[in-house]
Formats: structure tokens, C-alpha cells, sequence
């Protein structure tokens, strides 16, 4: 994926000096980019060329995860499919497994009990804290603050631990299904949410004093890979990318699903669109989500138990929808497509990451070699996503 134009050769520092341009492969086995993509799911490589350490030129490539998602689970039934789904990303796949269920739901005409309606907003918001915390340990880390990157992964630990809680198997589990959920959320977890809802946003507060109250951190993030709103349009950009350019677009404050009409949250803007507007986009989205899953857990609470999905079988008729989901990597979309005779005839995957892959060169030309890895860990490049 390599989009952008080269720099004149003959006004590069390499041609005045008599050096010919660097050309750098930084791949997924290289010591200092496994750091930083693993914490979010990414097997990315790219190869840079370089004048003196300014980049000239970038292609990414996407990764080694190509299964032919979108045709492998053509050829199994409609619920089949769903372990799939869910592994498009890490805890960021509960997002992909709503969307999907969303969608399939939408043709069979059926709507699932309230209290699975809350129980995906609320789980779906967990999954955004400790994915959002993950990709800011991984900017700490890209950067080379240690004690930063500590206090986020602490936090990506703290709300790992709730999501496990809630769900009773992890990211991995699959959770939803079509009609609602699988299981109800245990007592033990609506009870002790505030304990360790204190605990996450404790250390929200640390990571503000440790980080973006550093001079360091403003220094290696403020003015770097900018994204102007026409580019991120152009180039498709969602989620906190688009809204750290200054565009207020949010899936669940635009088009609501499941009942995000009724929950109140600010979706935050940045000014720039530089890597520290994406930066303080992120932290004030685990902010909101936080208060999203408290306002989740009291109507779950006044609820009480009851059913959680729809009883009995269900028949994918013919027909054709599409679900959008706002995922923790931005806006996640699913095209299926059904003749009736129980198999699915398409399904097509709307992949954030894929569009922020793209995107890179344009981003980064001009860009110094170090700004590299702090901006591919904000704009969260997951490979599993990027399946095609």
C-alpha cells in the first residue's frame, strides 16, 4: 500500500551529500516493532525509504494472517461463522460479533430481550476501555516511556480482568449470539463493578500525570502525522482517527444501535489530528465509556434477571442487510447477504483497520523514522481485521 509520491531527488540531503536514500524493511520479528504491535494485535511490516531519517516514501504490508475470512465462512452455516467473526480482532472482536449478529438478526426480523441489549453495550464499552488502553501502552512503549507504558498496561489488565468477569471466558469466548447472549452476567461482577471501576479510572488518572502531563510526550506527539478532515474522509477514516481531525462522528451517537439512543456521552474532538489529539482522544473515550458502563450496569441492576436471548431456532430468510457497529478501531460494518437455503451467499466485512493501513503513506511522508511506530500503535492497525 504505497500511495504517496516520492521527494525530489535531487532537493534530498542524501543527493547533496553524496549518500544515495536508505531503504528500510522494519518488520514483525524486529525487536522494537513486536513491542509495540503485539499489545494490539498487529503483524504489520512496512518499508520505508529514507532521506537522512526524514521518510520519503512508505508501504505497509498488512501482515501474514490471510485466511479468506470473508469466503471461508461463505461455506458453512449462518452461526458457523461466528467463532470466525470474533477473531477479526482481540477484545475489539465482541464489537465484530455484535455487528454480526446485528445483521443476522436484522433478516430473521427478531429482537433480542432487553437484557441483552444492555449486556452488549456494556460488555462492548469494557472491551473499548482495554483495547483503548492497550493502544496507549503500546504509544508509551513506541516512545520509550516505561513507567507510562506501566500504568497502561495496568489498566489494560484491570479491564481485562472486568471483561473476563463479565463474560466468563474472555474476548474469545463468544459471547454474543443470534436473539442476545449466551449467558447472563454473573452477580459477582455486577457487584464488585465499582471496586474495580474505581481501580481502572485510578489509573486513567496516573497515565494523565505520568504521561500526557510529560514534556517528553508532548514533544514526540504534538505535530506529528497530522490528518487534515478532507484526507480522513477521503481516505475512509473512523473512529478516534476522524474524530482527533476535528469531525465529530460516532456510530452511536449518529445511527444508534441496541439502545445507545438512551445513554448519555460526549464524543470527544481533537483540534490538529496530529498522534497527541489521538492520544487524548482515547483517553477521554475511556472516560465516557466507563461512564457508558455504569449507566448499563443500573438499568441491568434495576432489570434483574431474566432472559437473556430468544428461545428456539432461527431461519435466515432471502434478503440482504448491513449492520454498523462504532468498534474500538473505528467504524465496523457488515454486508450479508441470504437466498434462504441456510448457507450465506456474501458476507462482507467493512474493516477499519484496512482503511487506516491505507492511509499511512500519506500520513507519514515527510514524517521523521521514530514518528513511525507511536502513530501506527494510535491509529491501531489490527491484522486480523485487514483479512482480505
Amino acid at each position: 500500500m504505497s500511495q504517496t509520491p516520492r521527494t525530489d531527488q535531487h532537493d534530498s540531503l542524501s543527493s547533496r551529500l553524496g549518500f544515495p536514500e536508505t531503504t528500510l524493511e522494519i518488520g514483525p520479528t524486529h525487536p522494537a516493532i513486536r513491542r509495540v504491535m503485539t499489545p494490539v494485535g498487529g503483524t504489520a511490516s512496512f518499508i520505508v525509504e529514507l532521506d537522512d531519517d526524514r521518510i520519503t516514501n512508505l508501504e505497509v504490508d498488512i501482515g501474514l494472517g490471510h485466511r479468506g475470512f470473508e469466503k471461508q465462512v461463505e461455506s458453512g452455516n449462518w452461526e458457523d461463522a461466528l467463532p470466525y467473526v470474533s477473531r477479526l480482532g482481540w477484545v475489539s472482536g465482541l464489537h465484530a460479533e455484535i455487528a454480526y449478529c446485528l445483521a443476522a438478526e436484522s433478516l430473521a426480523e427478531i429482537a433480542s430481550p432487553d437484557r441483552a441489549i444492555w449486556t452488549r453495550m456494556l460488555v462492548g464499552e469494557l472491551a473499548r476501555v482495554s483495547d483503548h488502553y492497550s493502544r496507549l501502552g503500546a504509544t508509551m512503549a513506541a516512545i520509550g516511556l516505561r513507567d507510562a507504558e506501566n500504568v497502561a498496561n495496568a489498566g489494560e489488565e484491570l479491564a481485562s480482568e472486568a471483561l473476563v468477569a463479565a463474560t466468563g471466558g474472555g474476548p474469545l469466548a463468544g459471547f454474543s449470539c443470534f436473539g442476545g447472549i449466551r449467558r447472563a452476567l454473573p452477580q459477582h461482577f455486577l457487584d464488585g463493578w465499582s471496586k474495580q471501576r474505581s481501580l481502572i479510572d485510578d489509573e486513567l488518572t496516573r497515565f494523565g500525570s505520568v504521561a500526557t502531563s510529560n514534556p517528553t510526550c508532548t514533544r514526540r506527539l504534538r505535530g506529528v502525522a497530522p490528518l487534515v478532515p478532507e484526507d480522513a474522509i477521503a481516505w475512509s477514516v473512523t473512529g478516534t482517527a476522524l474524530r482527533a481531525s476535528g469531525i465529530s462522528a460516532d456510530v452511536r451517537k449518529d445511527r444508534p444501535y441496541l439502545s445507545y439512543g438512551a445513554l448519555e456521552f460526549d464524543v470527544p474532538v481533537g483540534e490538529q489530528g496530529d498522534d497527541l489529539d489521538r492520544m487524548l482522544v482515547v483517553i477521554e473515550e475511556i472516560r465516557q465509556s466507563l461512564g457508558m458502563i455504569d449507566q448499563c450496569h443500573k438499568i441491568l441492576s434495576s432489570l434483574g434477571p431474566g432472559e437473556v436471548c430468544v428461545s428456539g431456532g432461527i431461519i435466515i430468510p432471502e434478503g440482504e442487510t448491513v449492520a454498523t457497529v462504532e468498534s474500538s478501531t473505528g467504524e465496523l460494518a457488515f454486508f450479508v447477504v441470504s437466498d434462504g437455503v441456510g448457507l450465506p451467499r456474501r458476507i462482507r466485512c467493512r474493516a477499519p483497520s484496512f482503511f487506516h493501513a491505507q492511509v499511512l503513506p500519506t500520513m507519514m511522508v515527510g514524517a521523521r523514522l521514530d514518528d513511525l511506530l507511536p502513530t501506527v500503535a494510535l491509529m491501531h492497525l489490527v491484522s486480523a481485521e485487514c483479512d482480505r
